[in-house]
């Protein structure tokens, strides 16, 4: 009969006092791992870290039986923070902490499992929500180690009203009542204060720790995982230096960069016309009958590049970011009133499975995020955090590539810039950048890329005449449809002196 192999990690064995010769014979053949003595993990091939970590919960629940993960290790989901893991249990069989290969168990005297906690394999349990949030609680003093911080909690409670709603914050404040015999009583009542505020029913307390908390008990919560982002493409930015790209006189040189610049951003959205077709509905006002949405949404992208004052509006706070994106998508789709112009969506959206931020977070996030790119100073970097923000926040039912590109553009026309132009043929590489950064793949390098070739191409183009304009692009390549540009190995090129 075939045995099952021995997983890399082993098979754990705690010695009892007839197997603890066998075992210790195992370790020294190199059968067997030794993690901490009487402990061990029979036939692992991993390395000793690794191995620790997996068996981790096993070891606690051999050294401290029904003990309950707690403190900032259930803040963490039951995993290792800073290479320890917290266990609480009333009475500690093992007073000392443990140390395994790479990561230690740090016993603490705490109350057994309560209601709410949640259990795991192994007779272990976790503290429950509002267990968790009484625990790391830091109110006086120097704060333990085992302790995440008021901020973190302040965070957490965001995040329980952020997944659940009221409803989740209701059921956290039962459990809180049911526990709270257990804790001390100026922790429960901060914690208790907290999810009450959240509710709209205490307003007397101290401010939040945390910026996330504090901004949605102002009316204006935030997506925390999209404003790191930000953070990271901001930082990136500000370490490079500015390459400025003025929009040189004459000014006739630029007459018709933004008729091709609103083609395109439309092209990229899937409203293809032919390019004469598109210039006499856009700048003649000639209507098809048969595509009379279509074609209002390249004369309205049209009439928001072109208009020199409404398209060279920056925002100076995030309220304004939020008011001008509204005002340019009311714009916008005003032949589509089913897309609800200027209304930020009330129904989350998503591309290729990817969900952009949820409605409920719209605002705050744009508020937040423009906090986040203030400090760039170079125009450029100012439009790919802009554009990047925009677009993670997707703030409309529809439009919002079209709205994320004006967005970008307005911060290099406010400062007198080559405005971004991205032609049918880079369609695939913008839109590549824009998802590398949506999914962490890097901070944005991909983006910045993209934008600055974008840029760097736009202003060596002779925008003056429709005809010449035209010309220059189709040397270029920038009418090729992007996937047959790719199987014929064409790629947008620089025009010809």
């Amino acid at each position: 009969m075939d045995l099952a192999p021995t997983p890399p990690h082993g098979e754990f064995a705690a010695a009892s006092n007839a197997g603890y010769s066998r075992l210790s014979r195992l370790a020294k053949s190199g059968k067997a791992q030794r993690l901490a003595p009487g402990l061990y993990a029979i036939g692992a091939t991993l390395p000793p870290e690794q191995v620790a970590r997996h068996h981790l919960h096993n070891v606690a629940a051999a050294m401290w039986p029904g003990a309950v993960l707690c403190h900032r290790t259930a803040l963490a989901g039951g995993m290792p923070v800073d290479g320890a893991i917290y266990v609480a249990h009333p009475d500690p069989p093992r007073a000392q902490f443990l140390q395994l290969p790479g990561i230690s168990i740090v016993p603490l005297v705490g109350p057994p499992a309560l209601p709410g906690d949640i259990q795991l394999p192994h007779g272990l349990w976790m503290s429950g929500p509002a267990r968790a949030l009484v625990e790391n609680v830091t109110l006086r003093g120097r704060p333990a180690k085992s302790k995440a911080g008021t901020a973190a909690v302040d965070d957490r409670i965001d995040e329980l009203a952020r997944s659940g709603g009221a409803g989740r914050i209701r059921t956290t404040l039962e459990q809180l009542d049911v526990i709270a015999g257990s804790f001390d009583p100026t922790d429960v009542d901060h914690v208790r204060d907290r999810l009450a505020a959240v509710l709209g029913s205490f307003s007397d307390m101290p401010p939040a720790t945390s910026g996330r908390l504090a901004a949605r008990l102002a009316g204006n919560p935030y997506d925390a995982h999209r404003i790191e982002m930000m953070e990271g493409l901001v930082n990136l930015l500000l370490d490079r230096p500015p390459v400025p790209r003025p929009a040189a006189p004459p000014v006739s040189r630029w007459e018709w960069l933004a008729f091709f610049e609103a083609y395109f951003s439309n092209f990229i959205e899937g409203t293809e016309f032919g390019v004469d077709e598109a210039r006499r509905i856009a700048v003649d006002g000639v209507v098809p009958a048969a595509r009379p949405q279509d074609a209002h949404d390249v004369a309205a992208t049209y009439r928001l590049a072109v208009d020199l004052t409404g398209r060279a509006k920056s925002p100076r706070s995030g309220e304004e970011v939020v008011a001008l994106l509204r005002e340019r998508h009311a714009v916008l789709m005003a032949a589509r009133p089913d897309k609800r112009p200027g209304e930020l969506k009330v129904i989350p959206n998503y591309a290729g499975g990817y969900q952009f931020v949820e409605p409920a977070l719209v605002s705050g996030t744009l508020v937040k995020g423009f906090d986040v790119l203030d400090p760039l100073r170079s125009p450029l970097a100012r439009a790919a955090a802009m554009m990047a923000l925009v677009t993670e926040c997707h703030p409309f039912e529809d439009g919002n590539g079209r709205i994320a590109r004006l967005a970008a553009n307005a911060e290099l026309s406010a400062a007198g810039e080559v405005r971004l132009v991205i032609p049918n043929v880079y369609r695939n590489n913008y839109l590549a950048a824009l998802s590398g950064f949506s999914n962490r793949a890097g901070h944005g390098e991909q983006l910045i890329a993209v934008l600055e070739f974008a840029q760097r191409w736009s202003a060596a183009i002779d925008w003056s005449s429709y005809e010449d304009a035209h010309v220059a692009l189709t040397q270029c390549n920038a009418f090729e449809d992007p996937n047959r540009a790719e199987s014929s190995n064409l790629r947008l090129s620089m025009p010809k002196p």
